[in-house]
């Protein structure tokens, strides 16, 4: 007689994780769903990984067991394989139905999950086109469901026009704020608590550092000072410029108008190098490749530097820059003069100060 042992305590153990918590759901993709591979992935504040897979069947219907320890909400997205995408916020026990018009995911329901309905709330809110309703929406969502999870999409999902909600403007930190407070008081250890505190602990000392260029913008300032490498890594300060008049710059490569920016910005420095003008230019670069291959077919006759470190960039934090392309003047004796100069002035600012 064959010893079945073995097999009973694999048994065993299948049955033991499968009575886990976690989280249940099930669907069906109407229009065009037999066969479909759909990926289920958990996002988390670092980015989404792989949990599971399954298939639909010839009816479009599939059925999936998500484990979950109890306590707290998770993100996850069902990646249609070629498709579109359905996020979910999930509670562990939850027994969630989901049913999609099509591959593309552009029409879904979703039943059995309050987080999951809030998400879906705000993502609407998201796809508004007027940028004014969106933001005054994006902010009563807010204001009502702070302590949920959910708040968190309209702070960090872009909006149908690629734009964020809330970027332009420093107090919108007092949103950030708001869903932070309410979060780690109801989720205290959350992933998702601690990395939006932290990210408020940031937007707080940028505004610090913020408010101290700006008291002091109106009688001129020193200017901090950076050390940057180039395209060959050979390093550069800003204060080895001393005693000429600079521009300094921050864009990035794929900045849409960067091209002709530049192209004005050129012409005006071959004009003004002789006298003393400079221009020391920070791309907010991830991608180094991309970053050297901008600079050299542009044929920049500048410094430009990057340390690949994008909006995480020391710099940006040391000169409180909120969004690109921004600029400083600097002049002869180290003050910064002007900030942020439109294009079409830049050249009589500078001839002003050489």
């Amino acid at each position: 007689m064959k010893n079945i042992t073995p097999f009973l305590g694999t048994a065993a153990l299948l049955l033991a994780g499968c009575s886990g918590s976690g989280v249940t759901v099930r669907g069906d993709i109407a229009a065009g769903g037999s066969g479909k591979t759909i990926v289920v992935e958990r996002v988390v504040p670092t980015g989404a990984r792989f949990v599971d897979s399954v298939r639909t069947d010839r009816n479009g219907n599939f059925n999936l067991f998500i484990e979950q320890e109890p306590g707290v909400p998770e993100f996850y997205n069902l990646r249609i394989a070629g498709g579109g995408n359905v996020p979910l916020l999930a509670d562990a026990s939850e027994k969630i139905v989901v049913r999609i018009s099509d591959s593309t995911a552009r029409r879904y329901d979703v039943t059995g999950s309050a987080g999951s309905a809030l998400v879906q709330e705000a993502n609407d809110i998201l796809a508004q086109a007027d940028p004014v309703a969106r933001k005054q929406a994006a902010a009563g969502f807010i204001s009502r469901h702070a302590g949920s999870l959910a708040a968190i999409v309209p702070l960090y999902q872009t909006a149908a026009d690629g734009s964020f909600v809330f970027a332009d403007d420093v107090t919108d930190v007092v949103y950030f704020g708001m869903v932070s407070d309410s979060l780690n008081n109801r989720y205290p250890g959350s992933p998702y608590a601690l990395a939006l505190a932290a990210d408020v602990q940031g937007f707080e000392n940028a505004a610090a550092t913020g408010r101290l260029l700006a008291e002091n913008m109106d009688n001129v300032v020193s200017f901090p000072d950076l050390d940057l490498p180039d395209a060959l890594g050979k390093r550069h300060k800003l204060s080895d410029l001393g005693g000429k008049v600079i521009l300094l710059s921050f864009t990035a490569s794929n900045l849409p108008e960067l091209k002709i920016l530049n192209r004005e910005l050129v012409e005006v420095h071959n004009r003004h190098a002789a006298q003393g003008f400079e221009v020391y230019q920070v791309s907010l670069d991830t991608d180094k490749a991309q970053w050297i291959r901008s600079v050299a077919e542009q044929r920049l006759p500048w410094i430009s530097v990057s340390d690949q470190l994008g909006g995480d960039s020391p710099a940006v934090r040391l000169y409180n820059v909120q969004k690109i392309p921004a600029n400083f003047l600097i002049d002869r004796e180290g003050n910064i003069v002007r900030r942020n100069v439109p294009p079409t002035e830049i050249e009589a600012a500078v001839k002003e100060l050489l």
